[in-house]
């Protein structure tokens, strides 16, 4: 299962890249592939934020698709 990931804001700047490609042997929910963004990037744990699958805002029980563009968004500020 390959995942295009990409970061926005505070979170591309801590940990340092917009972009990734996941790779993963098995099927992933939204809550999994979290649980292993969070062992790879520690400071992720300090951070808020949603995460959307295919541009919608998924919950933790959401299967991911394979192919899938996954997206991890900080809050905004504004209106």
């Amino acid at each position: 299962m390959t995942l295009s990931i990409l970061y926005f804001g505070m979170i591309a700047e801590s940990i340092g890249n917009p972009v990734e490609t996941w790779h993963s042997l098995d099927p992933l929910t939204v809550g999994e592939l979290k649980h292993q963004l969070l062992e790879r990037y520690p400071v992720l744990r300090d951070r808020k934020f949603q995460i959307a699958v295919n541009q919608q805002i998924a919950d933790e029980a959401f299967p991911i698709p394979p192919l899938a563009e996954v997206a991890l968004l900080p809050p905004f500020a504004g209106g």
